[in-house]
């Protein structure tokens, strides 16, 4: 066979590059170091905290999308109106099913519910469908963490001002988060 000829499968269509993304609330540097320290306290001491600058609140994820698939994405962001809210976390949860320690609020602003839902709704219109779950809004604080070792708080007050639409990029080391667009809250 000659070498510029056509080999079989070359005509193949090639998979369109992906990313994985999510909409979430990122706390401010203060919050989410009043978080971290959260964690160190009540995660057990073999847990895999997160990271300080990984911290967040998803709100709606997303996952593995084509890269041209993002301008319609962040065109659902830019028709929202962001609330500006108080999350009051106020309690330390654990999910021993999948090891996870997360701070969480016993009585979340409903804004941030309806937020997600029309995260949601809007999402669907471009054709992607979330998993049915409800809306437990909460912020990762430990993986791999058998056991938490406290449950009661002081609570940290975070002043919700806005949105961002994050790219998770994934490696040996765990997950680096990009931030592709913000949103302020009105």
């Amino acid at each position: 066979m000659p070498a510029d000829a056509p080999r079989p499968g070359d005509d193949a269509p090639v998979a369109a590059p992906t990313t994985r993304v999510f909409f979430a609330l990122w706390p401010s540097p203060a919050i989410a170091n009043r978080l971290h320290q959260l964690a160190r306290k009540a995660a057990a001491t073999d847990a895999r905290l997160m990271r300080v600058d990984t911290l967040h609140l998803t709100l709606a994820f997303i996952g593995d999308v084509a890269l041209d698939c993002l301008p319609a994405i962040e065109a659902i962001g830019d028709r929202l109106v962001w609330p500006r809210c108080t999350l009051h976390l106020d309690q330390l949860g654990h999910w021993p099913h999948n090891q996870i320690l997360w701070a969480g609020s016993q009585s979340p602003p409903d804004a941030l519910a309806n937020l997600a839902g029309e995260l949601s709704s809007g999402l669907q219109t471009i054709g992607i469908t979330l998993a049915a779950r409800p809306f437990v809004p909460h912020v990762t604080l430990a993986r791999r963490c058998r056991q938490a070792s406290a449950t009661v708080i002081e609570p940290v007050e975070w002043a919700v001002e806005g949105g961002v639409l994050a790219v998770s990029h994934r490696d040996a080391s765990g997950a680096r988060y990009e931030i592709r667009r913000r949103w302020t809250a009105a």
